[in-house]
């Protein structure tokens, strides 16, 4: 009996056995045919008799699977199948970040050695030098030099600097985008003695852009500080949509308690009302709260405006 043709407890018809060889022959020349990845698993058996064809023959395979992987993978896939001690050395990444590591630190530490020797008059010849920069100049240095070196001159300020206010001044002017993003963002969330400089920025922008500076301010700062009355005094009197009365009202609703007798204060509270008809009811609520809270002559003007709407 022929073996070929049992399977398990079923013989074979020659039929079925015949069909079964061609399905064999084509599988098995289009798997070859269809994906190169195939030769590497099921290398064609050539009959080798002698030594010398054995080792071309395995040459040869050797050089079709290598030139099937290196068409199929690239050099960092290749370097990963590798094994542990043949694969490249990668510790000159390490190095480099850590010299690139070592370099910013350094500079940091020249520009806090360079702002800590920097007198006002420095200061101020620094802002007029970036001033007459030119486009690509500004775009390497301007970040630079106006936080490491301008920032932390204005945050040390005790008392005002004309010369270091016309100098930003004039940089308002020209470059009104950047002192917004280096100068005016940055000092929200710091505590500062003078505020002439920031005022002074602010009230040299133009009207058109309040409403950007308003929603930068709700979108940064963490909390409503006291030397920030003076210029949202300036910003508050643009109309502002219900997002951003929404923010604005409960950033003066938390300091309300604190603030109750600052007359800074109980005046933004009023010209915010002024300004911004249009309020939603939760909002009216919390401006009832911040008027009945408020201790300052503008409580009753506020709480008939209110009473009005």
């Amino acid at each position: 009996m022929n073996q070929e043709n049992i399977l398990k407890n079923y013989i074979l018809s020659q039929y079925s056995m015949e069909k079964l060889a061609v399905i064999k022959k084509k599988l098995s020349k289009s798997i070859l045919e269809a994906d190169p990845w195939w030769r590497i698993i099921n290398q064609i058996k050539k009959e080798v008799t002698d030594e010398e064809s054995i080792e071309e023959a395995s040459s040869s395979n050797d050089e079709d699977c290598n030139d099937i992987l290196s068409r199929h993978q690239t050099p960092d896939q290749l370097s990963s199948t590798q094994f542990y001690f043949t694969q490249p050395d990668k510790s000159f990444n390490t190095g480099t970040q850590q010299e690139h590591i070592s370099k910013l630190d350094i500079t940091e530490c020249l520009f806090e050695e360079l702002e800590y020797r920097m007198s006002k008059n420095s200061t101020y010849n620094l802002c007029c030098s970036m001033n007459n920069m030119t486009l690509n100049q500004r775009i390497k240095y301007v970040q630079i030099f106006y936080t490491h070196l301008v920032l932390p001159k204005i945050i040390a300020l005790e008392e005002p600097s004309r010369l270091l206010l016309s100098a930003l001044v004039e940089s308002t002017q020209k470059f009104p985008n950047d002192i917004q993003q280096f100068i005016f963002i940055p000092l929200l969330n710091v505590d500062l003695t003078d505020t002439t400089i920031i005022d002074g920025i602010v009230n040299t922008f133009e009207p058109e852009r309040h409403i950007i500076l308003i929603a930068k301010y709700l979108s940064y700062v963490k909390e409503l500080k006291s030397w920030h009355l003076s210029f949202l005094h300036t910003l508050i009197t643009t109309t502002t949509d219900i997002t951003l009365n929404d923010k604005l009202v409960q950033l003066l609703s938390e300091k309300a308690v604190d603030f109750a007798k600052d007359k800074s204060f109980g005046k933004l509270v009023l010209s915010f009302i002024k300004s911004n008809i249009k309020f939603s009811n939760e909002q009216k609520e919390l401006l009832w709260e911040i008027a009945n809270i408020n201790q300052t002559l503008y409580k009753k003007p506020m709480q008939n405006i209110l009473k009005s709407m």
